[in-house]
């Protein structure tokens, strides 16, 4: 704006530079926020959307950019880090494969229709199969619609995931509570089976409805990719918000020793399972990293992957990581402003060695961000 202000636009279906928009907007001090209304002129790259929910459904964003999908969230980013790290000059793109699709769908099912939430808004909007999803769990929603509504399954309103492995294939239901149903010929069977993911000759096992990457095989491809760049190795690796283990199995032996912090007991108990599986000594450990983050963590030739949750570092996290004394750090945050404003706290005893952006989540306007990070001599 004129005034200097950033003006945040929300748009379905995308939003091209140079568009015309009509758009209702809340100004606060510092910056807009609004929310698109309607098209004055449109660009010419614009396409007809590939989903029949797009401009209802709250999943995706960017359905009207087609081909431009990529270049159009290279341009997002771009913008944020010429914003929020001015000093950085050079940065990497990682686009989406064409054929990612996600292995996660989270579902409402409102008790008599079965959908996602509308944009902004609770209300259910019914769909018969998913673009975004893996064909197995597409073909897989009119299934659950039918066992729901003929009381095969709980019926009360509540959220469902429904979640396939790597490669995509058995599907699994799980229910708000946890309980989980796999698909089977015959219909859904009550399951307490792990969802398992395969990459590089190595197997990660978690619980149905546990976290894990959306789009698993990509998100392994690139993290893989980009930690073998950085040729990331050492002594001992700290890894922190651990999880079950994704970012230590993917090091593999590149470190000697491995220590993972995670709040989650459920993921610290599959987490030993899968680097003992693996073949990779671990100390794995159930406590909230804040809590467990020692004032001097590591040493020279050490390590730290920091994948902490998308409100990204907590205050006083960022405080002992400024005393860490290991040499070598990875950051990982799915909310770009939040990692930003973290590389800018670490700044005073960490120099950012080389920037990533990784589009995991296509179709939206979320991207993963990941730094290398190299202590500064004092």
């Amino acid at each position: 704006m004129e005034d200097g202000r950033i003006l945040l636009l929300a748009a379905p279906l995308a939003l091209f530079p140079g568009e015309q928009v009509l758009a209702q907007v809340i100004w606060k001090a510092r910056h807009g926020e609004g929310e698109v209304q309607r098209w004055i002129t449109a660009d010419p790259k614009r396409v007809p959307a590939a989903c029949p929910v797009a401009l209802e459904c709250g999943g995706c964003d960017l359905w009207e950019a087609g081909n431009q999908t990529t270049e159009l969230k290279r341009q997002m980013v771009e913008d944020l880090f010429h914003r929020q790290l001015p000093a950085v000059k050079e940065w990497r793109w990682l686009p989406a494969p064409r054929d990612t699709q996600r292995h996660r769908i989270q579902l409402h099912w409102d008790g008599s229709c079965l959908g996602f939430h509308q944009r902004r808004s609770h209300r259910v909007v019914p769909i018969k199969s998913c673009p975004a999803a893996a064909s197995c769990l597409s073909e897989a929603l009119p299934r659950l619609e039918e066992a729901l509504k003929e009381r095969m399954l709980p019926t009360r309103a509540q959220r469902w995931e429904l979640a396939t492995g790597t490669p995509a294939g058995q599907v699994y239901a799980i229910a708000e509570n946890g309980r989980t149903w796999s698909l089977e010929p015959d219909g859904w069977h009550a399951s307490t089976d792990p969802i398992r993911h395969s990459f590089g000759g190595h197997t990660w096992e978690h619980r149905a409805g546990g976290f894990f990457q959306v789009c698993a095989p990509w998100a392994m491809e690139a993290f893989h990719s980009l930690l073998a760049d950085w040729g990331f190795q050492g002594a001992t690796l700290f890894d922190l918000y651990g999880g079950v283990g994704l970012f230590s199995g993917l090091l593999g032996n590149k470190f000697q020793h491995r220590v993972l912090v995670e709040a989650d007991e459920a993921a610290v108990s599959w987490a030993r399972k899968n680097l003992e599986h693996q073949g990779l000594s671990a100390e794995c450990v159930a406590e909230d990293v804040e809590a467990w983050l020692p004032a001097s963590l590591g040493e020279p030739g050490d390590g730290i992957v920091v994948d902490p949750p998308r409100a990204g570092l907590a205050p006083g996290v960022v405080a002992r990581l400024l005393e860490a004394g290991a040499d070598r750090m990875v950051l990982v945050g799915c909310d770009g402003a939040a990692f930003c404003r973290d590389v800018q706290r670490l700044s005073p005893a960490w120099e950012l060695v080389d920037l990533a952006a990784v589009d995991l989540f296509p179709n939206t306007i979320h991207v993963e961000c990941v730094g290398i990070f190299r202590r500064r001599q004092a």
